[in-house]
């Protein structure tokens, strides 16, 4: 995968379209937060594969409960807004609609491959870092075939690890190579980020695509 042609790429797609890009990223964020303050958790997003870690900052059961559905919620989101940047992608176009259509009809198999997901990557890093690492990048794309393909939630970690397969070193670079930005946007006191979000997540996008093609 030629890392340096999927960037470029991006960057030419986001050109004019970051606002569209962004705003509904920017509606999550602010969604979650405002659950997270109201049950008493910390919720995070992440900007580059989408996927919503929360961790509880009380011990009580409505915080418990409260971040169990945060983050069932900012998966279902995170799904959504997958499909609208993979419409944007194929078709040139947005459509706000694909978010909540796409978790009206897959949310079972969205959850079913959260929580494998979770689960198996959770276990692995307890045992070592590197296995975890190695797993999380086996399933990167999990989410991206339940909701592109019409793949069940327990199939979808089968297929992106074969998906995967000779490819988990190259995404690995792939994401790597986005840091030097994101310590940049650190100094610009996070104004780069209304650039940089678009553009990692579009690129994103643009490599899966790239990945599906070559695995056919």
């Amino acid at each position: 995968m030629n890392r340096k042609e999927i960037k470029e790429e991006a960057k030419k797609r986001i050109k004019g379209n970051i606002w569209n890009i962004i705003w509904p990223l920017l509606v999550i964020g602010v969604l979650t937060s405002l659950l997270s303050r109201l049950f008493g958790s910390n919720v995070t997003i992440n900007i580059n594969d989408l996927r919503t870690s929360v961790s509880s900052y009380e011990t009580s059961p409505i915080a418990t409960v409260g971040s169990f559905a945060i983050t069932i919620i900012g998966g279902f989101l995170s799904a959504g807004y997958i499909k609208y940047l993979l419409n944007f992608v194929r078709k040139g176009k947005f459509d706000s609609n694909v978010i909540f259509n796409t978790i009206k009809e897959k949310w079972l198999n969205i959850l079913i491959a959260e929580i494998l997901v979770y689960v198996i990557v959770f276990f692995c890093t307890l045992l070592f870092i590197v296995p975890g690492i190695i797993m999380g990048l086996a399933y990167t794309f999990a989410i991206y075939l339940v909701i592109d393909k019409d793949v069940a939630g327990n199939d979808s970690l089968k297929q992106s690890r074969e998906m995967m397969k000779g490819y988990k070193w190259n995404y690995f670079k792939f994401e790597l190579s986005f840091l030097g930005w994101i310590i940049l946007g650190i100094f610009t006191l996070g104004i780069l980020y209304i650039w940089l979000i678009p553009y990692m997540n579009i690129a994103n996008i643009l490599y899966y695509e790239k990945l599906t093609k070559k695995t056919k």
